[in-house]
């Protein structure tokens, strides 16, 4: 068993996987197959300073990347030279910044009470049994969705408000 490692030991592990050559491509824009989302947290592991407080497991790390690369064989065997910067940034959301690894606009997650909350969440998913999300109660997502439809829909609703007077 290999003892935990700081956050910061552990950005250091991630940075270090990342060649200069790739660090500038990052840095510049350059053409990679790597969403913009990825992008950012690549460039943020890179950057020195502040980490996440606590410890990494090396063993659940090793998990995740191991879980990760095999999903990602299997439904994105079209790009493997993307593989390499999912892995990293999920890696790193996970265990230096502890937030989820998935971009808010796509998983839709909130803050509730100084936890992150996921309407997407699914535990028996490969990335959900690691994520720092938690699912949300039913209550909860009836909440959010009705909130969304409210601001989609507002102008509409006012209008038809406006028949009845």
């Amino acid at each position: 068993m290999v003892d935990a490692m700081t956050a910061r030991e552990f950005k250091k592990t991630l940075a270090d996987r990342i060649s200069s050559e790739e660090a500038a491509a990052l840095s510049s824009g350059a053409e990679l197959c790597i969403s913009d989302f990825n992008r950012a947290v690549c460039l943020r592991i890179l950057e020195p300073g502040q980490c996440g407080e606590g410890s990494v497991s090396p063993e659940d790390a090793d998990l995740l990347e191991k879980d990760l690369a095999d999903y990602l064989n299997k439904y994105m065997q079209e790009k493997p030279e993307g593989h390499k910067w999912i892995i990293l940034a999920c890696l790193y959301l996970t265990f230096v910044e502890r937030v989820p690894m998935h971009p808010q606009q796509a998983a839709k997650w909130v803050m509730n009470d100084g936890r992150y909350r996921c309407p997407s969440m699914a535990p028996d998913s490969i990335t959900c049994r690691y994520c720092v999300c938690e699912e949300m109660t039913d209550d909860e997502k009836i909440d959010l969705f009705a909130a969304r439809i409210l601001r989609k829909y507002k102008p509409a609703f006012l209008e038809l408000a406006k028949g009845d007077e």
